[in-house]
């Protein structure tokens, strides 16, 4: 349904409704008594309706590809602001100037995602968000006082002290600390989106339990030991088998 929630859509259907009324028009006068095609009367009428359906068809799938294009520009800019942060961040600075920039490079990568509209590009997007996921998690992977700009091993309390010391001595304060702001927009980029559909939806049926015997018997061995045992605190409970 969501293909008629659109423009080229709407031109679509209005197609063939074109399309069926030319259809009509020839078909009447064969199912009526007596009835006898007149070209002037039934022909012309049809040919006209079917030319305007067919341009009717023809401006549909010039909106879809044109459509699809612009879809397909934003998840090529979205993904390109991505690989911007990722590049930014990669190698485990806690400059606060490389923050920001990564930081407003999410935003815009965010923005560009709305604009991702074809489902085909929307999946595409969702594998690009699984990589970089895990980069941006991995960035937020630190101690406080790294937050705070510190580049030595120092107590957090000693990090923010020294977070707006000045330069060499100097009694003009700098902030060193990383923006609030810019932490929020890597943070977003790590988490997991609302309603988000895994595809790992279900494990093995007991026919592809059955099938892996011969083929895959330490996979197989794995499954059906992990059913009859449950492993905590690195002991073995058996499971209880279930009425």
């Amino acid at each position: 349904m969501k293909r008629f929630r659109t423009l080229e859509g709407l031109l679509f259907v209005a197609g063939w409704l074109f399309f069926a009324s030319a259809l009509v028009f020839i078909a009447y006068p064969f199912l009526t008594p007596l009835g006898v095609f007149k070209p002037l009367e039934n022909g012309l009428p049809a040919g006209v309706l079917v030319a305007l359906a067919a341009q009717l068809f023809t401006q549909s799938k010039n909106l879809q590809e044109s459509r699809e294009k612009r879809s397909l520009f934003y998840l090529d800019s979205c993904v390109k602001a991505f690989e911007e942060a990722r590049i930014l961040l990669e190698d485990g600075n806690n400059d606060r100037a490389t923050w920001i920039a990564a930081g407003r490079a999410l935003g815009h990568a965010t923005d560009l995602a709305d604009n991702v509209t074809a489902d085909a590009h929307l999946r595409v997007l969702e594998l690009h968000r699984l990589k970089y996921r895990r980069c941006f998690h991995d960035a937020l992977q630190r101690s406080a006082a790294f937050f705070y700009g510190a580049k030595l091993v120092l107590s957090t309390d000693d990090a923010a002290k020294w977070s707006t010391a000045g330069e060499e001595g100097g009694l003009i304060s700098t902030v060193k600390g990383l923006s609030d702001k810019a932490l929020r927009a890597v943070w977003l980029a790590a988490q997991w989106p609302t309603g988000y559909e895994d595809p790992l939806d279900r494990g093995f049926s007991e026919a592809e339990r059955q099938q892996m015997c011969l083929l895959f018997p330490g996979l197989h061995e794995f499954l059906d030991h992990k059913e009859r045992w449950h492993s905590a605190a690195g002991k073995l409970y058996e499971r209880k088998p279930t009425q």
